[in-house]
């Protein structure tokens, strides 16, 4: 059981136990698919979304949305981190500034955002980076504070220079926190972009999902709600299999096992 559940074969078990779920409650509980569609009218409006075109230019601009906002936040958050954990005033300067910009509800100023910088791209990027950025600063700062001195003083006892130490010891050893930050961001960007196209745009995800929700389309409002949670599986695994890449001992850590007296 304990190998069946590192491969595919529980998230799948997991996929199909949904599925069910959802076609149960459709079927014998809701019954009414104006409101809530059955999985497998959900599949075949997805299907014939996808086999005629129709969605690639929405699903083209979401993308974009997300890949400028989710790379800005990426760096920033990162880099503003390491700006923190690096100099421990500055840190305690802005951290209630943080936790309180973290804390709040940005979707609650998209609309203004979007008077403010129009209807275009530029208004999503701004709401993807505000919602994306606080998970990466605030994970990529605990990180590096929690990387071990004796780590540090090994390096340099061996002779390191200070950008080996970085590169060697500092970011692989803080690895697993940027990443589960990033992990994060992925979730928050993916609704930012959907909250600011549905506050105004004229083509995308969210717009679609206006346009059919309005038209009671339900089956085809739930198949663009499964694409953005495709798109925020497949980024999440794919950060996950990067974290794998680079602290490879964690991957290899497994849960301890009793020792027989």
């Amino acid at each position: 059981m304990q190998g069946l559940s590192r491969g595919w074969v529980l998230p799948a078990l997991g996929l199909l136990l949904a599925g069910a779920a959802w076609e149960l409650v459709a079927r014998c509980i809701v019954r009414t698919p104006l409101l809530f569609a059955t999985l497998s009218a959900t599949l075949g409006a997805l299907w014939e979304l996808l086999r005629s075109g129709a969605i690639v230019p929405h699903l083209a601009a979401s993308a974009e949305e997300f890949a400028i906002g989710f790379l800005i936040s990426a760096v920033g958050g990162v880099a503003i981190g390491a700006g923190f954990a690096a100099v421990p005033w500055l840190g305690k300067l802005f951290s209630a500034v943080v936790q309180a910009a973290y804390a709040t509800p940005l979707v609650a100023i998209a609309p203004l955002l979007v008077v403010l910088f129009g209807i275009g791209v530029q208004s999503k990027i701004i709401i993807v980076v505000l919602l994306a950025i606080f998970p990466v600063l605030i994970s990529t700062e605990s990180a590096l504070r929690s990387v071990n001195p004796e780590y540090l003083e090994t390096a340099v006892a061996f002779g390191a220079g200070r950008v080996q130490v970085l590169q060697k010891v500092v970011f692989p050893a803080a690895a697993v926190g940027i990443l589960t930050g990033l992990r994060l961001a992925v979730g928050r960007g993916i609704i930012g972009v959907l909250v600011g196209e549905i506050f105004g745009a004229t083509k995308g995800l969210g717009f679609l999902i206006v346009q059919f929700s309005e038209s009671f389309q339900t089956a085809k409002t739930l198949a663009v709600v499964l694409i953005l949670a495709g798109i925020g599986v497949l980024a999440s695994d794919g950060l996950e299999r990067l974290e794998g890449r680079l602290s490879p001992w964690q991957a290899t850590k497994g849960p301890r096992r009793p020792v027989d007296e």
